[in-house]
C-alpha cells in the first residue's frame, strides 16, 4: 500500500481508536491525517512522472500547501467559468480546498469541538477525493493539474 493510502486508512483508525467518547485528539488527528493523505497523493502523482528517481524526493519537498490551494480554486474558477474540465478534477480540487480548511481548524481552533460523525464526513471527502483523482488521474487534465501544482504561477494574460 502506498503512504497515502496509509495516511487516509490511519485517519479512520484514529476516528475510531476509542469506541464511545471519542478523544478530541484522536479525532483532530483524523482530519489533519485525511487532508495530508490528499496532499502526499498529489505529490506522489506528480514526482512519480519525473525521470530521475533519486530526485524525486528533493521535487516532492518543492510543493507549497498555499500554492496547491490556489491551483484548486483556479480549477472551481474555471468550471464556474464554464471550463470543460472533467467533474471529477472539480472533486478533487474542491476536496482539496475543504480538507486544507478542515485541517487547519482541527490544528489550531481549539474552541472547536469535533464528533466522530464531523470527522466521518471529512473522512468521506478525502475517501471520495482518491476515488475521483484515480478515475482521472491518467487524463490529460489531471496531468495538467500536477503539473500546476509545483511550476510557478503563470501571469494571468
Amino acid at each position: 500500500m502506498a503512504f497515502p493510502d496509509d495516511l487516509l486508512e490511519q485517519a479512520y483508525d484514529l476516528a475510531h481508536k476509542e469506541a464511545a467518547n471519542p478523544k478530541q485528539a484522536s479525532l483532530r488527528r483524523a482530519v489533519s491525517t485525511a487532508y495530508y493523505a490528499l496532499f502526499h497523493l498529489l505529490i506522489d502523482e506528480a514526482v512519480s512522472k519525473w525521470a530521475v528517481e533519486r530526485q524525486r524526493s528533493i521535487l516532492a519537498r518543492t510543493f507549497e500547501h498555499s500554492k496547491m490551494k490556489g491551483i484548486s480554486d483556479d480549477v472551481l474558477r474555471a468550471v464556474k467559468s464554464g471550463a470543460t474540465l472533467p467533474p471529477e478534477l472539480h472533486t478533487v480540487a474542491h476536496a482539496f480546498i475543504q480538507l486544507q480548511q478542515h485541517r487547519q481548524t482541527a490544528d489550531y481552533d481549539n474552541s472547536r469541538q469535533w464528533s466522530r460523525t464531523d470527522v466521518v464526513k471529512v473522512l468521506t471527502l478525502a475517501t471520495d477525493a482518491f476515488s475521483a483523482w484515480r478515475a482521472i488521474s491518467a487524463q490529460d487534465a489531471a496531468q495538467d493539474f500536477l503539473l500546476q501544482l509545483f511550476l510557478p504561477r503563470l501571469p494571468r494574460q
